[in-house]
């Protein structure tokens, strides 16, 4: 076993690019503070939006977002999740995950249920970096908005608890183990884990975590241990914040009940 010493195990790191504001085409919303001072004007009801998330993994990631896909409490967004049909081993094939979007862009572009504001294809990395690379640019025509963990999904629910990157995590000589090494390790350093049916109360600390420690390799692809999460996160917050706020205040209890 070895310490982190580098972002990309597999060939020497290039020097990292810090994180670009256009990244994958996306339109962002401009969040001074991503703290707990991010707050709207008073008295401003933020419209309605509709997103689509197609995702590469189904477990952890569908469970992120249940919470929020709640329409009962979450009245102004509605996310409708999809995750590959055709996974192998559970990881979705960028590839795969791309043709999935478009035939959900063609769907509600002539349906009468009302077109979506973002599609967003979330993928991690893992053994994908070619499939990222080659849908990129489709993504960006298409404005389907490409959201990638590297190495996985916990990545993002890492930085919910954590300020810096995971200096102590030892990478395995095996390098396509390193998902699942990482979530061997945050669950060491996180008692039982990082739930993430919860993990959405921590969004405010999630997206000015992983902003702080976003970089990019030479290929444009997010660095290991970096996720750009934090732009789709910003997208739907302005329409969930004052409903998960009042999550937040009651937290667990209201969350459980």
């Amino acid at each position: 076993m070895k310490r982190y010493e580098k972002s990309n195990p597999e060939k020497p790191a290039a020097a990292p690019k810090p994180y670009r504001p256009d990244y994958g085409g996306i339109s962002t919303f401009q969040i001074k503070d991503a703290g707990r001072n991010y707050r709207k004007e008073e008295g401003v009801r933020m419209p309605f939006t509709f997103v689509v998330i197609i995702s590469g993994g189904e477990k952890r990631e569908k469970a992120y977002f249940a919470v929020i896909s709640n329409r009962d409490t979450f009245q102004r967004i509605k996310v409708e999740f999809t995750a590959d049909p055709t996974m192998d081993k559970g990881k979705g094939n960028p590839d795969k995950l791309l043709e999935l979007a478009k035939r959900k862009q063609e769907h509600y572009a002539t349906s009468q249920e009302g077109k979506p504001d973002e599609i967003f294809i979330v993928s991690d990395v893992d053994e994908f970096t070619d499939s990222l690379l080659r849908i990129k640019p489709a993504c960006k025509t298409a404005n389907i908005h490409l959201i990638i963990s590297n190495s996985c999904f916990e990545v993002w629910l890492y930085y919910g608890k954590f300020s810096h990157k995971p200096a102590d995590f030892s990478i395995p000589e095996d390098v396509s183990k390193i998902s699942q090494s990482f979530k061997t390790y945050l669950g060491g350093k996180v008692k039982g884990g990082v739930d993430p049916r919860k993990a959405v109360f921590d969004i405010y600390e999630n997206i000015r975590n992983a902003k702080a420690n976003y970089t990019e390799g030479a290929n444009d692809i997010p660095e290991l241990f970096s996720t750009n999460m934090f732009l789709l996160a910003e997208a739907i917050l302005p329409f969930i914040q004052d409903e998960l706020d009042r999550l937040i205040s009651g937290k667990i209890k209201d969350f459980e009940n």
